[in-house]
């Protein structure tokens, strides 16, 4: 009994410490958080599969640019291009989902009678649930896939030794890339150009989540931003994946939904304008200084 009182005693030290007694360095807190935060939920539905595994690839994704430098150029590159050929073989099927959601929310948001029947409508291509003609051999593939990347990151973390500092470095300049992505986005008006910012905050918000501390609250609070921002550059991308869909079909009834389109992308646009100048508003000294 006494020896097993030790051990619990013994293993059980605070993270990103070392412990007098202990057989080395405590795992790092930034680790620990990113190691939490790469997993795969289990017995999920099909769609919400297909969206996880595309959410955890652009995490795994995020997490390699903070590792370029300490992981060899070469490693990151290949890995990159494992992790985007995964999402790729599902973004047919995350894409009939996305209009699926957005024609549901429109038709609940939607006050003339005519216009709900168009969306109820359009809906019809889209079945319950989504991405029933997904194979579902490429779905164990590509989870089988993502697991093995996942793995494999966490293999070279604890190959390679990071040094917080550098990592820190690296996230003040995805900071700046980020707000540079805005005034682009801003000032180039198209849906390319507020998608690419969108990609941009998503990956800040992925990095930013696993250094954030309890003592860093006010890095905490800029994360929660970060999240507002990027939810609203979502649902602008989503509405226009949904455009794009509509207008491929020729002569369809659906292209009367497009100015409806118009009208709720606009609105978007101008609240994540609103909500980026809020995020971004900080120099990148500044923003460093809430990493200490």
């Amino acid at each position: 009994m006494r020896f097993r009182r030790i051990m619990r005693k013994r293993t059980s030290r605070p993270e990103g410490k070392e412990v007098a007694g202990s057989r080395g360095p405590a795992v790092p807190a930034w680790e620990v958080a990113m190691r939490r935060q790469a997993r795969l939920e289990k017995s999920l539905t099909l769609p919400k599969e297909v969206h996880e595994i595309r959410v955890l690839a652009k995490k795994l994704r995020a997490y390699l640019q903070l590792f370029r430098g300490t992981f060899p150029e070469r490693c990151v590159s290949l890995e990159e291009k494992r992790i985007k050929q995964i999402a790729r073989n599902l973004s047919r099927a995350r894409d009939e989902d996305i209009c699926r959601q957005v024609l549901r929310w429109l038709a609940a948001k939607e006050n003339k009678e005519s216009r709900r029947k168009w969306l109820q409508a359009t809906l019809v291509p889209f079945p319950e649930p989504a991405a029933t003609d997904l194979d579902k051999r490429m779905l164990a593939q590509a989870r089988k896939g993502i697991e093995a990347r996942r793995l494999r990151l966490l293999a070279l973390i604890g190959k390679h030794s990071a040094k917080e500092g550098k990592l820190e470095e690296l996230l003040q300049k995805e900071y700046g890339k980020s707000r540079r992505a805005m005034g682009e986005a801003v000032h180039e008006g198209s849906p390319e150009a507020f998608h690419q910012w969108r990609k941009r905050v998503k990956r800040l918000g992925y990095q930013i989540e696993v250094f954030c501390t309890p003592s860093r609250k006010g890095l905490a609070r800029l994360e929660r931003k970060f999240l507002r921002l990027g939810r609203l550059l979502g649902k602008l991308q989503d509405l226009h994946v949904l455009k794009g869909w509509i207008e491929s079909q020729a002569n369809s009834p659906a292209r009367k939904l497009v100015p409806l389109l118009d009208g709720w992308m606009a609105r978007y646009r101008k609240e994540a304008e609103r909500e980026g100048r809020r995020c971004f508003r900080m120099s990148k000294g500044k923003f460093l200084s809430l990493l200490e």
